[in-house]
């Protein structure tokens, strides 16, 4: 499937094919980050060899994630930005762990990304509404036997999910699209 959205929103995923993730950066809540049920609200996610790295950004509505691709020359810079640790009730960078359902990324090498976007127009209870293409709903990585899910939950900030069947809310307002070279 050729998923030309919008010019190429999407398309620069398939740079990640066959990328290897090395480090993933979470911001979250910096007093109890274990039982904030609200946070985190953002990703960031770094590859072998690569000179770019992944920001997932929770977006306002709580059903749609901001995606981009952003030289590693920045990262520090994004890392000091977000990271408050000693202001009480502010955002805080967590490096993942392997034992963490998000650490199981580590080290694992992309076959091929998932992702929502909406469609074009979709009814919701007998309303008609237009699309955010510039958003994306989910992102899934396929690494070997491993598929994780990001999404976010209009309570839980963004989620994490190795649940193959996951139901994810409003699935009938997106279309799926994937860089599998095998669908393109």
């Amino acid at each position: 499937m050729n998923f030309q959205l919008n010019g190429n929103i999407g398309n620069w995923l398939n740079k990640l094919n066959g990328k290897t993730i090395a480090e993933i950066y979470q911001v979250d809540f910096n007093n109890d980050r274990h039982n904030d049920d609200y946070l985190p609200w953002i990703f960031l996610i770094t590859f072998s060899e690569f000179d770019q790295y992944l920001e997932i950004e929770g977006d306002f509505d709580g059903s749609h994630l901001k995606i981009n691709l952003r030289e590693n020359a920045s990262l520090e810079n994004k890392l000091k930005e977000y990271n408050l640790p000693n202001e009480p009730d502010l955002w805080q960078v967590y490096e993942t762990k392997k034992d963490e359902k998000l650490g199981r990324l580590l080290g694992e090498k992309i076959d091929f990304i998932e992702f929502g976007i909406d469609k074009d127009e979709y009814v919701i209870n007998g309303t008609k509404i237009k699309g955010q293409k510039e958003y994306f709903n989910f992102i899934r990585f396929s690494c070997g036997k491993l598929n994780l899910t990001i999404f976010e939950g209009s309570v839980t900030g963004l989620g994490v999910s190795d649940d193959q069947n996951i139901k994810l809310n409003f699935e009938e307002t997106f279309e799926i699209y994937n860089t599998n070279k095998n669908n393109c």
